[in-house]
């Protein structure tokens, strides 16, 4: 079972859930904070620049009056110099950067033609006028005076009501604070309660199927898998294990059955074999008695080529019947398999040569080619000195059985990784695809018996062999295409045999 949704990956997917919130919370707050500065900037940039700038302007209208009152009671014309233009030109400049409040446009408009009169009028004092409009000048001086007196009330109104709008929100601010904190923290608490019910539900559904199973007995409980967690795997590998209960339970009984059956039916395929190995030896036989007997009686009577052809018939018949009698040979060797092996250190080459040497007269005789390639410098092998000698022998007896006149035969032998690597090939006509599976199997007939022989035991032998030594083999063949057999064992058999010991 593949974990989909791992607990931990829950947990992390609904512990974002409250940092979510609080990040939520977080942002209405600094919102909120941002709120109450730009409220606090506009009072600081607008109202109190403005205020700031006009009573620096009244300051200079003040000192002004008094260089004049001083100018009229004194006599003193160098007094008049000391007049202040400039710093009240700059003053209400502010003034109009910083236009915040509804009417403060008009006011300062105001003030901006005054003071171009204001300025008229004292260049004439610099200028040490004969009749300086000194009642003007105070006139006018009170006037912008009162005007500035205006602009200040209209922006402390202003800073008032601004103060008022940023009191308000903060305490909205704080309200709301507190509202998304408690909401939070209440989130927080139902995760945790949902969370752990979600985890502790199918532990607690578990166990109680667990506690309520029927205990002995041939049943046993499927529990069903609710989620794809780590609770999910834990109820699927209890599953598992009551399966291979349950088949360990009903595996003692059945494998009785099956080894019966496998014996009947082993000893039924013997019978046929059998019954049908006697019946092609008698074909032969009967063949061949009646050819001999031609020929006794007959011979003279006959012409030459009649002599030729029953002689023939008669060699073909004993081919036939050594071939049978070879397959009781094999039955003989199949049962012999089961006693115990004596096994050598054997020189891979020397076995190789010392195995064909009795079948190279015969491929000569066909006119095949067989030739054998072993890797130079092999080390010596443990071997049954007794019976592997038969894998080779059957190997090459079956590929000179099916190879033509002019093919070829080729044995291999080489080490590779710690094992014994074998292939006989040859080129003859090939095995069809829908025997291929069954060319290891005990008493398999085919129907090309008639023909040329029979696969027959000796390929279910050398598999026993082999399969006894460690190894393994595997065949591939196309049919007119040839036949290839690879099998392989163990470079140190002694292993082998202790694996097999302990697993005995």
């Amino acid at each position: 079972m593949v974990i989909h949704r791992p607990i931990r990956i829950k947990i992390f997917a609904i512990s974002l859930l409250p940092v979510i919130a609080l990040l939520f919370v977080a942002v209405i707050n600094y919102r909120l904070l941002n709120s109450l500065g730009q409220s606090a900037e506009r009072i600081m940039s607008r109202n109190y620049a403005s205020i700031k700038a006009a009573q620096q302007a009244r300051q200079v209208l003040e000192e002004n009056r008094n260089l004049v009152l001083a100018f009229i009671f004194r006599k003193e014309p160098g007094i008049i110099n000391n007049l202040e233009i400039e710093a009240l030109a700059d003053a209400l400049a502010i003034c109009r950067q910083h236009i915040a409040e509804i009417g403060e446009k008009n006011i300062v408009e105001a003030l901006a033609e005054k003071y171009q009169y204001y300025k008229t009028i004292s260049e004439r004092f610099a200028l040490h006028d004969s009749t300086p409009p000194t009642q003007e000048f105070m006139n006018l001086t009170a006037g912008i005076i009162a005007d500035i007196n205006t602009l200040v009330d209209l922006n402390e109104r202003g800073m008032e009501a601004a103060e008022d709008e940023t009191h308000q929100l903060a305490i909205r601010a704080q309200r709301h604070s507190l509202f998304f904190l408690c909401a939070t923290i209440g989130l927080i608490i139902l995760l945790i309660y949902w969370l752990s019910y979600r985890i502790a539900k199918p532990i607690r559904q578990l166990a109680q199927s667990l506690a309520d199973s029927r205990q002995g007995g041939n049943s046993y409980p499927y529990l069903p898998v609710r989620s794809n967690d780590e609770i999910g795997l834990l109820t699927d590998q209890f599953n598992s294990l009551f399966k291979r209960l349950h088949d360990y339970d009903t595996h003692n009984t059945a494998i009785l059955a099956a080894e019966r059956l496998k014996v009947n039916s082993a000893e039924e395929a013997r019978g046929r074999f059998i019954a049908d190995l006697s019946h092609q030896l008698k074909t032969p036989m009967t063949s061949l008695a009646m050819s001999i007997n031609l020929l006794n009686e007959k011979r003279e009577r006959f012409p030459e080529e009649r002599v030729a052809m029953l002689l023939e018939t008669a060699r073909e018949d004993c081919s036939r019947m050594i071939n049978l009698l070879n397959e009781l040979v094999d039955i003989a060797r199949l049962e012999s398999i089961i006693k115990p092996a004596v096994r050598e250190k054997i020189d891979v080459s020397g076995l190789i040569r010392k195995c064909l040497k009795p079948l190279e007269e015969h491929a000569e005789t066909k006119g095949i080619l067989l030739n054998i390639e072993v890797e130079p410098d092999l080390p010596p092998i443990t071997l049954d000195s007794i019976r592997f000698p038969w894998v080779f022998t059957n190997l090459v007896t079956n590929a000179l059985r099916y190879t033509e006149k002019g093919g070829g035969i080729v044995i291999k032998a080489e080490r590779r990784h710690g094992r014994f690597y074998f292939q006989c090939s040859d080129d003859g006509c090939g095995i069809e695809p829908r025997h291929m599976p069954y060319i290891f199997d005990r008493y398999t007939q085919f129907s090309e018996r008639d023909k040329v022989g029979t696969i027959g035991l000796g390929l279910a032998i050398v598999k026993e062999i082999i399969e006894q030594h460690g190894g393994d083999i595997i065949a591939e063949s196309s049919p007119g295409q040839g036949t290839t057999f690879t099998f392989w064992i163990p470079e140190h058999l002694e292993e082998f045999d202790a694996k097999s010991t302990a697993g005995r």
